[in-house]
């Protein structure tokens, strides 16, 4: 039972960004053209990729990150409103007092 309800707790996972959904329908090709399937071969040549594409082109996998991202905050508040992050931390983990100084 505590397994299940530690399942049900867990925090949902951030989405992919549009370039991340691009690379992954482009990997496959990227890792033929750079010869290698090492990451920083493909990523860099993936890189140069993505800043080259139009707005256009990009327009598809922005759109599909926006849908991801909207689902994710939903699913965020649905975490934090079932009992989820209790702690003093904030989205990015980090403590919200850290890092400040008293005046």
């Amino acid at each position: 039972r505590q397994a299940r309800r530690r399942e049900e707790l867990q925090e949902p996972s951030r989405p992919q960004n549009a370039y991340w959904l691009w690379l992954s329908e482009n990997r496959e090709a990227l890792t033929k053209e750079a010869g290698s399937a090492k990451g920083p071969v493909v990523g860099k040549l993936a890189g140069e990729k993505w800043k080259a594409m139009s707005a256009a082109q990009k327009k598809p996998f922005e759109a599909k990150a926006a849908e991801l991202k909207a689902a994710y905050q939903k699913a965020l508040e649905e975490w934090k409103s079932s009992g989820g992050g209790d702690g003093d931390e904030d989205e990015d983990g980090e403590d919200e007092n850290e890092g400040e100084e008293d005046a």
